[in-house]
């Protein structure tokens, strides 16, 4: 097991502006859909690991900026356990 660095830079990212289709599974419905970022961030080294960005605004992400790894919940297990995914946000 190899640990990555946790911050890095945008290398490429759009706005998801449908739901996924399945196994895509946030809990959330066609009425309560968020558009959300997804983009690529490149590590030191040279590693781009696929994950949500944090910011949806196309206005407010650029190609090459800062970005950092955030955990938070992402969505509710059967029992009501928070899942918790990775994201990326910009470094402010």
């Amino acid at each position: 097991m190899e640990k990555l660095p946790n911050q890095g830079t945008l290398w490429t990212w759009t706005v998801q502006r449908f739901m996924p289709k399945s196994p895509y599974n946030s809990g959330e419905t066609q009425e309560s859909f968020t558009p959300y970022g997804v983009g690529y961030v490149e590590l030191p080294g040279g590693v781009r690991v696929e994950g949500r960005l944090t910011e949806n605004d196309p206005k407010k992400l650029s190609i090459g900026m800062e970005m950092e790894v955030v955990f938070e919940p992402y969505r509710k297990d059967e029992d009501g356990t928070d899942v918790i995914g990775f994201s990326f946000r910009p470094v402010e």
